[in-house]
């Protein structure tokens, strides 16, 4: 049985928190293999039973911490090897919340993956056993949220470059980047600079990345979506030009992704759940539960 769990977070986060989600396989679950399509979310991912195995493009392969903290990511070869026994919790922060929330610098977190206690130390430590404690996917969200709420009291204000990556996320990658510049009243070019020192990508990367998972997010959660529909929603040029992004920022075609991705993009994160459900879902199992 592989189960996973879902949920939007409170009113006062929704600024910072994407999604929490949870995984689970039992222990004569068989094993999967996922791939990680590239990302703008941050991650706080737990680990409380066996620990999945990423494994790189170039077939190295290394176990993953019980706290790993991931930023955010263009597309690179990935693979998460999931077994019996896999327990894991994540918190899917927007684009911006490492430095707004923790000050963290955005750039130094771009495709990489750091174990928890070396970034937050027993802060750490303390919010891994207290998840670990939780009986239920709910107490873990509770948990969470009630760790969170007071740095999002405090949380850090935005740069103007921060605010324009914000816009291009929200409007899904589709604007034309040198009126997203016009608006900072900078150059094409130096806007350009800044956003790629700053954010760590570039912010023609940043919009392909936004554009691709909204569009990925949507056919996951409807599936009668036809691709050609999706691409002109999307602003693609045709569907021949969005089967060759999804390639170059997943590793597969459109239809070969769906059939991997798995539970890697948990449906919360696609809007399909309200601020007081969790949504639960199983191999044999699809069903709203109460918070």
């Amino acid at each position: 049985m592989h189960e996973t769990y879902s949920a939007s977070p409170r009113l006062e986060l929704k600024n910072y928190v994407c999604a929490f989600a949870q995984r689970r396989l039992e222990q004569d679950s068989a094993a999967l293999v996922e791939p990680v399509p590239a990302c703008l979310e941050q991650i706080f991912n737990f680990e409380f039973g066996i620990h999945p195995i990423g494994e790189l493009g170039d077939a190295r392969r290394f176990t993953l911490n019980r706290l790993s903290i991931v930023g955010a990511s263009a597309y690179r070869p990935f693979n998460m090897h999931l077994y019996g026994g896999v327990e894991s919790f994540a918190i899917f922060f927007q684009p911006l919340a490492f430095w707004q929330l923790f000050g963290l610098p955005m750039d130094s977190f771009v495709n990489q993956h750091y174990e928890g206690y070396a970034v937050l130390g027993r802060e750490a430590d303390q919010l891994w056993n207290r998840l670990a404690e939780a009986v239920t996917f709910a107490e873990r969200v509770k948990f969470a949220e009630a760790y969170l709420l007071p740095k999002a009291l405090n949380a850090g204000r935005k740069s103007s470059i921060m605010n324009a990556a914000l816009y291009i996320s929200r409007a899904k990658g589709t604007l034309r980047l040198d009126h997203v510049a016009n608006q900072l009243s900078l150059g094409l070019r130096q806007f350009e600079r800044n956003f790629l020192s700053e954010i760590g990508l570039s912010p023609k990367l940043y919009s392909r990345v936004a554009r691709f998972q909204a569009a990925l997010d949507m056919r996951i959660h409807r599936q009668d979506t036809g691709w050609a529909n999706l691409a002109n929603e999307f602003g693609y040029y045709d569907q021949t030009h969005m089967i060759k992004d999804f390639q170059k920022l997943s590793g597969f075609s459109p239809k070969d992704l769906l059939l991997r991705i798995g539970d890697m993009r948990p449906p919360a994160l696609m809007g399909a759940v309200g601020e007081s459900q969790i949504l639960t879902t199983s191999v044999s199992d699809h069903r709203l539960i109460p918070r």
